[in-house]
């Protein structure tokens, strides 16, 4: 038996080529293969490992993605009564977004509600997911001059998908690098779709992918009370005005779980801006989760915000392994600024739950 072993530079070289190819040779008369695209890396973030193993994804999971991809698309893009939700198929609006938006008004834009309520979530999901099944998965890896088979293959009459090996640790590497692909050409496809509605507008991408951050304003109370009054960083008083920061950077991976939100003086905030923190705010991140994860969790809930620790972890050990192969600095304060990351950041993570992959 062979043990799995992780892509060489040349393999990971053809895996971005054949990528490529896909999206410039693909049919593409809907968005669902971008998303389908796009579930597949986050998925890879939270459920792959670095080892270049396989990695078996199942399209309840994928459709998971694809709801939560849609979620914050499925507005007017204005807030003129006569602008439509902007289409996303070359005829009719597409099915996908259609179940979503249905949703989307029924639990007044809250995915948090509609995900706690499991019963509707499930139905969503199934729909959802047989879309998938029937369309985007069976036709993704196909191009003009026929089948570019690198990415999975289809098991279990569609419920299965089965990551080629390397694959997974392809899109954990050059994941900030492929997901920037996949939204540059996914909004461009809406734009061309929409030229009447749209113009000019350069702005889309923002719109369809939540770059602009909403507001974390209401988080501020129950994160003050967690850090008994001081910035996470620097573990002083706060005085005055703090901000909501994203513990793993927001650019790394732009969804908002409860669990990524501290509390910072502003100083520490921007000092800090993209950058992964040292291991020391890294091992008070995970003891505030561990010592005081119910009150943490009840206050998400009573918010209406998503939460999974796990996956927060999950995303951490991704983060900090990716800056450790690639040597990257960590930032450790307003003034000493940025150090080596060392090796601790994997213990660290190891001893906040179950083992990691």
């Amino acid at each position: 038996m062979n043990l799995p072993r992780p892509p060489t530079a040349s393999e990971q070289l053809a895996f971005l080529r054949s990528l490529q190819r896909l999206m410039d040779e693909g049919s593409f008369v809907a968005s669902y293969k971008f998303a389908l695209l796009h579930a597949i890396a986050d998925l890879c973030l939270v459920k792959g490992d670095d080892s270049g193993a396989e990695l078996e994804l199942t399209t309840s999971e994928i459709a998971e993605q694809f709801i939560r991809l849609y979620w914050p698309q499925v507005v007017p893009y204005s807030a003129s009564a006569e602008q439509p939700i902007l289409s996303q198929n070359t005829g009719r609006q597409a099915a996908i977004v259609r179940h979503v938006a249905e949703q989307r008004a029924r639990y007044q834009g809250s995915l948090a509600d509609i995900e706690r309520n499991h019963s509707d979530w499930a139905h969503l999901r199934s729909k959802v997911q047989q879309t998938v099944r029937d369309m985007p998965l069976r036709r993704l890896q196909t191009v003009r001059s026929g089948q570019l088979d690198f990415l999975y293959v289809i098991q279990e009459n569609g419920q299965v998908v089965q990551l080629q090996p390397g694959v997974a640790y392809c899109f954990r590497a050059f994941y900030p690098l492929i997901t920037d692909m996949i939204e540059g050409a996914w909004s461009q496809f809406v734009q061309k779709r929409n030229r009447k509605h749209l113009g000019q507008v350069v702005d889309l991408r923002s719109f369809l992918f939540g770059s602009r951050r909403k507001s974390l304003d209401a988080y501020r109370p129950l994160l003050r009370d967690l850090q008994e009054g001081r910035c996470f960083y620097c573990e002083r008083d706060i005085k005055s005005r703090a901000d909501v920061d994203h513990f793993i950077p927001w650019r790394l991976y732009s969804l908002d779980l409860g669990h990524n939100f501290v509390l910072a003086h502003p100083g520490c905030n921007s000092s800090k801006s993209d950058l992964l923190a040292a291991e020391e705010h890294l091992q008070r991140w995970t003891e505030r989760t561990l010592t005081r994860r119910d009150e943490l969790e009840e206050g998400f809930d009573q918010l209406g915000v998503l939460h999974d620790w796990p996956k927060s972890r999950q995303l951490a050990h991704w983060a900090y392994g990716q800056a450790h192969q690639a040597s990257r600095q960590v930032w450790v304060g307003a003034k000493v600024d940025l150090q080596p990351l060392r090796g601790d950041w994997r213990k660290i993570l190891e001893a906040a739950g179950q083992p990691l992959a």
